[in-house]
Order: structure tokens, then C-alpha cells, then sequence
């Protein structure tokens, strides 16, 4: 049984240092109650401006934010006191934005963020197919009715999380996330490309994300070699 905070951030853009987070979803779930204990959604002032473009994606105006948006420290405060009661965090693409947008906010005003550990339902979920919240959902049997809004997007996380066993899922998030190369010849891509590898254009590479404790059956598996980036690099390309 684990007490798991879904987290999810509507921000001004995809920058994790320069955006701001403009919306909060939030979700403290009980896996042994299977039950949410609290829940809660909110706007966030924000020094940057809402753009349309990011209004068409979310349907978070300017103006909406200037009217109910919480102060930029009482909205991190906010979250913080919910993370605080939870055991894990869990989102999805989390660890590669959420986490890091909270990080950001937390420098900002000179904030603390308590170490947690943080579920990606990206890769944390046995078997974990890669693609949006959305795509994932319906391969799951259901709808996210509300895409790109936070509170709906955390209430999807906990749905996935729900059809799992949730301490094999808390397993993997503790086994390290590694990127791999493929070493395929040039006429086998295709290969690479069903075993979810994605092309990297600028080091004209193919690679993909995987975790620790299934590395060594995945190069049983595969037909064609494998090798871990290091970490400098694993990171430029986690960040693309």
C-alpha cells in the first residue's frame, strides 16, 4: 500500500527553466483504499505570458490567469504540503518535465522540493507502451476526457496506476532509467523502429529509453546490438 501524489503542470511552454507552470492537477491517491484522499486544481500567476498558441492546446487564457491565478508562492505551497503526505510521485513524461518545472519554481522563490520518489507512467508501468497520456489511456480500455488539463490528466495517471499492482510499479521506478543505442545495419531501421528506438537526426542515431532491471532480457531479445550512452549525452538527447 503506497500513498501517491498525481501531479500534472499546464505550463507557458516546454522550457523547464524559462516556462512557468499556469495550471496545477493534483491527486493524493491511496493504492491500498484504492481510493483519492484529496484532489485539487488551480491557475498560477505567471510573469510570463499565456500565448495563444498554449491556449489552444490547454483553453487557459490570460485573463483567466490574471483573475483567479494563485500567487506564484502560495500555488508552490500548495503542492508542496500535498507532496509532503505522499510516499511516491507520479505523472506522465514527469521525471523529464514535471519534476524539473517544480525544480524550476522551487529556485525561483527560493523553495524547497522534500525527495521523493518519482513514477513515470511513461516507463514505471510494466509493459509501458510509449506515447501520450491519451494514446495510453485508450490502449488501457478508456478515455482522458479532458486532455491537457491537469486535474483530468492526474485523474487519468491514477487510473492507469489502479489497473497495475502498485508495488511492482514503485519496483521499476526505483530501477534506473538507461538510454540505449541500436546497432542495426542500415537496411534493418525498421527494426529498431518496432522496438520503439526513435531517430535522432543531428547524431544520426537510434535510441530509446529503458529501464535497468529489463536491460539485460531486451538485449537477449533484440536482433542487433545495444549499447548504454553516457551520461552527457543521454541527457542532451533526453531533453529534445
Amino acid at each position: 500500500m503506497a500513498i501517491i501524489l498525481a501531479l500534472d503542470f499546464e505550463t507557458t511552454g516546454l522550457n523547464v527553466v524559462e516556462d512557468r507552470p499556469i495550471e496545477v492537477g493534483a491527486v493524493l491517491w491511496s493504492s491500498g483504499q484504492q481510493k483519492c484522499l484529496e484532489s485539487t486544481g488551480f491557475l498560477v500567476e505567471s510573469d510570463k505570458p499565456v500565448t495563444e498558441e498554449i491556449t489552444k492546446i490547454t483553453g487557459i487564457t490570460q485573463t483567466a490567469v490574471d483573475k483567479f491565478g494563485y500567487a506564484a508562492v502560495d500555488g508552490f505551497d500548495a503542492v508542496i504540503a500535498l507532496l509532503k503526505m505522499a510516499d511516491a510521485i507520479a505523472g506522465h513524461n514527469a521525471i523529464r518535465f514535471d519534476k524539473k518545472i517544480l525544480e524550476s519554481w522551487a529556485k525561483r522563490i527560493d523553495g524547497e522540493v522534500p525527495e521523493k520518489l518519482w513514477i513515470d507512467t511513461t516507463t514505471d508501468l510494466p509493459g509501458a507502451k510509449f506515447g501520450t497520456l491519451s494514446h495510453v489511456a485508450a490502449d488501457h480500455g478508456f478515455l482522458n476526457l479532458f486532455p491537457h488539463s491537469a486535474l483530468a490528466d492526474c485523474q487519468t495517471v491514477v487510473k492507469l496506476l489502479s489497473m497495475y499492482d502498485v508495488e511492482e510499479v514503485i519496483k521499476r521506478a526505483k530501477s534506473p532509467t538507461l538510454v540505449i543505442r541500436s546497432h542495426q545495419d542500415r537496411n534493418s531501421n525498421q527494426d529498431a523502429s518496432k522496438l520503439k528506438f526513435r531517430w535522432n537526426p543531428e547524431r544520426k542515431v537510434w535510441w530509446r529509453t529503458i529501464k535497468d532491471m529489463d536491460l539485460e532480457q531486451f538485449t537477449k531479445d533484440a536482433p542487433f546490438n545495444v549499447s548504454i550512452f553516457d551520461k552527457q549525452t543521454s541527457e542532451e538527447l533526453l531533453s529534445l
